[in-house]
């Protein structure tokens, strides 16, 4: 499936974002989530709130991932598809839907279909828990029994540990795939003093903060830009060790635009952030010179040049930082996302 939306997005790009849909929610089902996870995704999606309602509860979910209050009915007017067994799903957009939202809404019942009759099996296993241990819109309540019912509630740290949505799911350790802004995601719960071995699960993993229980929403935010901040050199990366990166980063994400630093920096080439790097790493340009192979005359000119269009001297200790922030920043805004 992979293979065929790669190729389709070189033939028709509309074709290859419904099947990254359906590939999006089959993820979503075969990892068994609930109804809850389900809408957070189809609100992600597409960028709308999504609502559902059965004969037992209703629920409603912002485009930002928030709990909106319980419905009694679908809106007047709205997207609505029949789950089964008199339940409904729908999508809130208000003006012209948007090219997928017919298709969303379709797989969001097929999935939400699923769900419910595992749940009505009561076949929801310990998945349903880790969604609601690691879910910021949880009540203090719902919180508490799914923690009890993964067997933490004793424990007096715990971390979240946040791998790609196809890792392998360990066996020594509960775990659901949850859908963020940031796509799909896979959280591990651990105890606090269990962080080694968690090395073998996977070829990217972010540990997050190790934290009281009741506090794992607190973990797995900082476990999720721990992963984002992976890659090829640096495929762990513990949140522990990130200081004030993790307020950097949650300041980043409440922006409603990236930062115009971040933004001169991504139309750069890979040639020119590679010397940046290494003058960042070495901290002369002597040292960047002898670590890209190039004479220092001709660094010290490119630097000038690259000076002028980040608007700041990438050689003064004072650009060296705003250099480091702004790196920081672009890692975090191209880190994957399946929208």
């Amino acid at each position: 499936m992979q293979e065929l939306v790669g190729r389709l997005t070189a033939l028709d790009p509309e074709a290859s974002q419904t099947l990254k849909v359906v590939t999006y929610f089959d993820a979503l089902v075969a990892a068994g989530v609930g109804a809850e996870a389900l809408l957070r995704g189809a609100a992600a999606l597409s960028g709308a709130p999504v609502g559902f309602l059965g004969s037992a509860r209703g629920l409603r979910v912002g485009q930002d991932g928030r709990r909106l209050p319980s419905p009694v009915a679908p809106p007047v007017g709205g997207r609505v598809r029949t789950v089964g067994d008199g339940a409904v799903c729908w999508l809130e957009r208000s003006g012209d839907p948007h090219a997928n939202d017919a298709m969303v809404l379709e797989r969001l019942a097929i999935a939400l279909g699923i769900s419910e009759a595992r749940r009505a099996a009561g076949g929801s296993g310990l998945a349903g828990a880790v969604e609601i241990a690691v879910n910021p819109h949880a009540t203090a309540e719902e919180r508490g029994s799914a923690i009890a019912r993964l067997q933490l509630d004793a424990e007096p740290r715990v971390r979240a540990v946040a791998a790609p949505h196809d890792a392998e799911p360990p066996r020594d350790a509960p775990s659901a795939v949850v859908a963020t802004r940031h796509g799909l995601v896979r959280a591990v719960l651990r105890r606090a003093e269990e962080p080694g071995s968690v090395r073998a699960e996977t070829a990217q993993l972010g540990l997050g903060l190790a934290l009281p229980p009741e506090r794992l929403p607190e973990s797995w935010a900082s476990a999720l830009v721990a992963l984002r901040l992976t890659d090829d050199a640096r495929p762990l990366v513990d949140a522990a060790e990130l200081g004030g990166l993790l307020l950097l980063a949650e300041a980043a994400d409440a922006r409603s635009e990236p930062h115009p630093d971040a933004v001169t920096l991504a139309a750069l080439d890979p040639r020119a952030i590679a010397l940046l790097d290494a003058l960042a790493e070495t901290g002369s340009v002597r040292g960047a010179a002898a670590r890209c192979g190039i004479h220092h005359s001709t660094v010290q000119e490119r630097l000038l040049v690259l000076g002028r269009r980040l608007g700041y001297d990438p050689r003064s200790p004072q650009g060296r930082t705003r250099y480091a922030v702004a790196r920081v920043l672009v890692t975090l805004s191209v880190a994957p996302n399946p929208h």
